[in-house]
């Protein structure tokens, strides 16, 4: 997209100046029903910015509502995420049974894949829209945290506010690799923003983490050792063991996989397992074919070349 564009209601007559603002939100954000809180001359501007891969949108205008229903989910199909920032505005959003009324300096997150009904008003409301992807691998259950004012309390939403502000407000920021990294910062602020609105449960997920690698090691030769066993043992949901791992950029599948690998080498290397059978059972794996083949991908030699001799 292009680096900045600007548009302007004063660009056409007066009587057609809403059903144009209409127009123009719609093209460059989402399509959704709308209509002014009055009837007065309705005057409204909209900035278009690229941030790498990130779009930000500053729209200035009166109090207005805004309605995305089933309808235009599936007419206009959009995965993205959006942070909103209320610079000098004020509204209310309402999505999934949650309600949020915002004013001057809040920040919220919305999705575009759900139905959601939008009132906004004020001078520089700031809209980030977000791939997916870059959110949802970082935050699980990102949905959930929709319609909610972040805590400006917490670390990390002061600098979030700011780097809004100076994108929004720096003349260009272009595309290339000084753009690209800006957006990243951006991305982890968020995600820190998101992480500290709730200490209690990032805390606990991640002694929870601790204590479930420790459970893993401790049962590495449980042939049924799984998600499901992992969260009947710590009185938890499958999802909230999920939660815990994905903090690390893992799942817990995948740290059991590891840790019988990396458990069975140990074995081998040490002479604890006398055969290739033992090693691979003693970790929790029947399948010895499968296991030569797990065991030769990670470590890139085949168990039997550590196997010691009597």
């Amino acid at each position: 997209m292009p680096d900045s564009n600007r548009y302007s209601t004063l660009a056409v007559e007066a009587p057609r100046r809403f059903d144009y603002w209409r127009d123009v939100v719609c093209q460059h954000c989402l399509k959704a029903d709308s209509e002014p809180a009055s009837q007065s001359d309705f005057q409204g501007t909209l900035g278009v910015k690229g941030i790498g891969p990130l779009e930000l949108y500053t729209l200035s205008a009166p109090l207005h509502h805004w309605a995305r229903e089933q309808d235009h989910v599936r007419s206009d199909p959009n995965d993205d995420l959006w942070l909103g920032f209320t610079r000098q505005g004020y509204g209310q959003f309402e999505q999934g049974g949650r309600q949020a009324r915002l004013a001057a300096d809040d920040l919220f997150l919305y999705d575009a894949d759900q139905r959601f009904r939008f009132s906004l008003g004020g001078t520089e409301n700031h809209l980030l829209r977000i791939p997916r992807h870059w959110l949802a691998s970082r935050v699980p259950g990102i949905e959930q945290r929709t319609a909610t004012v972040l805590d400006a309390h917490r670390p990390g939403v002061l600098p979030l506010r700011a780097m809004l502000q100076q994108a929004a407000s720096h003349g260009t920021l272009g595309e290339g690799a000084l753009s690209a990294r800006y957006a990243e910062t951006l991305l982890d602020l968020l995600v820190l923003s998101l992480e500290w609105q709730d200490l209690t449960i990032t805390h606990a997920e991640l002694d929870l983490h601790g204590r479930v690698m420790h459970y893993i090691r401790q049962h590495l030769a449980d042939p049924e050792l799984s998600l499901e066993r992992i969260a009947q043992a710590h009185h938890v949901s499958t999802r909230t063991v999920t939660r815990a791992f994905a903090r690390h950029q893992k799942t817990p599948a995948a740290a059991i996989w590891k840790e019988r690998l990396e458990g069975s080498r140990r074995a081998l290397e040490r002479g604890e397992a006398k055969s290739i059978s033992q090693a691979a059972l003693d970790y929790g794996f029947s399948d010895f074919s499968h296991y030569s083949h797990a065991f030769r991908k990670a470590f890139g030699v085949a168990p039997c070349t550590l196997l010691k001799r009597e």
